[in-house]
Order: C-alpha cells, then structure tokens, then sequence
C-alpha cells in the first residue's frame, strides 16, 4: 500500500482571536483514505546523498536573555496567532541549536478562545483533532517563513486506520528538501514505532510531536507500569504511559513549547516552557484581569507547586475572595 498524502491548501490561518477556519468539513477529512503507520516514511523526500546527514544548524547570533527577561519570562499568548508565532520562534531557537527533535504542546481554539485540552472537550479525541490539525499546519507555515522566504508547501497523511483516533503527518516540503520539516499530530502509543520510522529517515532534518495524546504527568497506573513483570505489564494495559514517554525521550525529543491550563484553587492557571527559557513558568490573572507571573521553577509545575506559588504570594482562595473574606488579589 503506497503511503498517500492529500494536499491541505483548504486550511487557512486564522486572524487573531478567532478560531482557524477549514474549508473542507471535518466530515470529508474523516472519511480520507487512511496510510499505514509502516509505510509513512515512503511519504518523505531524500535529501541528496545521505540526507545531508553532515549538515549542522549554526547557532544564531540571538543576544542572550536578561535578567528582567528571565524574571518575567516568556509571558503567554492572548490567541492563536500570538501562540503559533512564540511557538514558531522557539522551534527555531532550538533548531539553531541542534535540536532537531522537538515536543510541542499547544492550547486550541474554540470559539474563539484558546482552551485547554482535557475531558472537557466536545465531542473527544476526533474533534480534539479537528481542531489541532489546522493548527498544526498554521504553526508549520509560520516555522518554515521564520528565515525571510515563503511557507513551505504542507500535506498531511492519515495515520489511524480507524479513523477515529485523530492521529496524523504533517509534511512540510521546502524548496530544498535539507529542509523539510514533519509534524506529527495527535501522536498516541500506536503512532510511535511511525515516529521511530521518521526520525530514522529524517536524518538532522526537524521532527515535531504536537499535542501528544499521553499524558505527561504519572498516574497510579503509570506507577504500576513501571513495575517489572506481570503487574507491570498490567498497569501498561490498563492505560500507563510511561512507555511512550521513555520511547520519545530515547529518541531525543525534547520539549521545546508547551502551554497548558489547569484551575488551582479556583482560579485559571497557565503553565508554559518555551525554549530558550531554561525554567517553567506559572501564570494567572489577578482579581483586575492583569497577568500574574506566580512563579518559575527547572520542573514541570505540579498541581501543589502552583498551590503553593499561591500561598507563598499570599493570595486567598477564590471563592473567599469573591465572598469578601479574603483580601482582594492584585
């Protein structure tokens, strides 16, 4: 079976605010001839000799970040767009710097508002998917014109045979093929002896994890994975994923740009790691809307890290505060 792809030039960018448009339903894109995960890297262009396996980014001549810089750092975007680009930068940074492996996690639109993607999302993983692909795409074009040309020709190539499990490549062909660069979207578990496929075959060229779909935090049953025997093996089926994370980090990916939203203690909190930043940063709005930076830390902030970021500022709980118990934050 030939690996197809199908060219994605009905998806648009967005304007600020609002949510991307795609020309073609959701319908017709569910019901697209799928490729197998086997033969996904048929779908990419070879470089000349070895895939330019000698060929090294120079670092750029960015001036370091300051001290005020680091302090506040890189703050969080106010929609889609600003996202797209402050991704874009750090994908760029970190490809200066020979990472040419990269995770990705973006918040996505939905109407109109950049939301986090949990349980809460109508209509689950396929509509997840409607709406992480064009984003994907939109990302992959603003990357590619990041170096003053063109965005780069994209398609994309169905990976789920089911077509029900939201998972896909995003090719972007430049015009020279050195430098191609491939998304996946949506990658789960099943994906990634594709993704191993790809990284092979990409050679220095960029490989993308955008919204993976496991989780990256442990649970009680990734705690039973990790087991070794019959009790590990049974955790990983009852759905621990601490398999795949140990996959991608072995293949060398590294985060590069996540944001995501959690509510602590009543109010709506944003976690974000854009590379060249070294630290996580936590953020909120005060009881007048105004951006609060909590706090930075070298790890992913945890559900009680952030409560306490809370505590250290002492801020009151929200339903205190709106009950005029508590002090007003700001």
């Amino acid at each position: 079976m030939i690996a197809l792809q199908h060219s994605a030039e009905a998806f648009v960018p967005a304007t600020a605010g609002t949510a991307l448009r795609t020309v073609r339903s959701a319908r017709c894109l569910a019901t697209m001839p799928l490729a197998r995960a086997g033969r996904v890297a048929t779908a990419l262009r070879m470089t000349e000799g070895t895939a330019d396996s000698d060929k090294k980014e120079e670092q750029g001549s960015r001036p370091a970040l300051t001290a005020e810089q680091l302090d506040k750092g890189p703050g969080i975007p106010n929609n889609e767009v600003e996202m797209i680009t402050a991704a874009a930068e750090a994908a760029k940074f970190a490809r200066e710097d020979g990472i040419t492996r990269q995770k990705m996690r973006f918040l996505l639109p939905r109407e109109g508002v950049l939301s986090p993607t949990d349980e809460d999302w109508p209509g689950g993983i396929m509509q997840l998917f409607f709406a992480c692909s064009p984003i994907t795409r939109a990302f992959l074009r603003r990357l590619s014109s990041t170096a003053g040309g063109v965005g780069a020709k994209c398609t994309e190539q169905r990976l789920d045979e089911s077509g029900v499990d939201g998972v896909s490549l995003w090719t972007a062909q430049a015009e020279k093929a050195s430098d191609d660069m491939f998304a996946f979207c949506q990658p789960n578990g099943e994906a990634l002896d594709a993704v191993e496929q790809v990284c092979k075959s990409a050679g220095p060229r960029l490989v993308l994890l955008i919204n993976p779909q496991w989780r990256e935090t442990m649970d009680s049953y990734d705690e039973l994975g990790n087991k070794d025997g019959l009790l590990g093996a049974f955790g990983r089926f009852l759905g621990g994923t601490t398999g795949d994370r140990k996959k991608v980090a072995d293949l060398g990916f590294k985060d590069t740009y996540l944001i995501q939203e959690y509510v602590v203690r009543g109010d709506d909190c944003r976690i974000v790691k854009c590379y060249p930043y070294p630290d996580w940063y936590a953020y909120t709005t005060d009881d007048d809307e105004k951006l609060v930076c909590l706090g930075k830390q070298k790890t992913r902030p945890t559900y009680q890290d952030i409560s306490d970021m809370f505590e250290e500022k002492g801020v009151a709980m929200k339903w205190a505060r709106e009950a005029g118990i508590g002090k007003k934050f700001e």
